[in-house]
């Protein structure tokens, strides 16, 4: 798997819990945006995804689908400009090149700064905000326009890296901008599409293709 598309990957798995909930009211708050993440129901988000990358002339862009199966499935299936998947199963991650048949699996290590830190993502996915207030300097604000949160790591705040997640007043996520150290930009442009039990069985159907089953 390349670098970028493995950096881009764990980040937009990671953020499908924002994209779930609705914001109820303009003044809302870190806490309640947090407590409205958690969800038992299947959620399939489409996005559009274009990265900015130092080494390339042109911007690279993408689309296709992020799906979030509670308590900790989460699968990106990317339709262009080619089909491929990609996945995380608790600390477990999958990748599957269907065109080349190439097949990766690995864990999410909590020292490999690659695959950022397993006690963000189960915090994102359980809205646990003590954890990302320890990790992270959050800057959260909301007014009539709509809400902005920034999260920069704590460790090295100065590195250049940032996560900025924002969206309308009372509506969930529907832009993601991920600013690496080196420079490099990733932005997701999301619409949440469909949930409930059709987008359970796809979400099933498509982590075992990425097993291979």
């Amino acid at each position: 798997m390349k670098l970028n598309d493995l950096k881009a990957y764990v980040l937009g798995l990671m953020l499908i819990p924002f994209l779930g909930g609705n914001i109820s009211r303009a003044d809302d708050s870190l806490s309640a945006l947090m407590q409205r993440m958690k969800s038992d129901t299947a959620v399939r988000i489409a996005y559009q995804e274009t990265r900015r990358l130092e080494l390339l002339e042109q911007p690279w862009q993408g689309s296709g689908y992020m799906y979030s199966l509670p308590p900790d499935i989460m699968i990106k299936e990317q339709l262009k400009p080619e089909r491929l998947l990609m996945g995380i199963q608790g600390d477990k991650m999958f990748y599957f090149e269907p065109v080349n048949d190439v097949r990766h699996q690995g864990e999410i290590e909590e020292d490999n700064p690659l695959s950022l830190n397993i006690a963000v993502f189960k915090a994102l996915i359980n809205a646990d905000e003590a954890t990302l207030q320890k990790m992270y300097r959050i800057e959260f604000s909301s007014d009539k326009q709509g809400w902005v949160m920034t999260l920069k790591p704590k460790r090295d705040s100065e590195s250049g890296f940032s996560i900025v997640i924002s969206g309308l007043p009372q509506q969930q996520a529907n832009t993601i901008k991920v600013r690496q150290a080196d420079g490099d930009l990733s932005e997701f442009s999301l619409r949440k599409d469909a949930e409930g039990e059709e987008i359970k069985s796809r979400v099933n159907q498509l982590y075992r293709e990425l097993l291979g089953e």
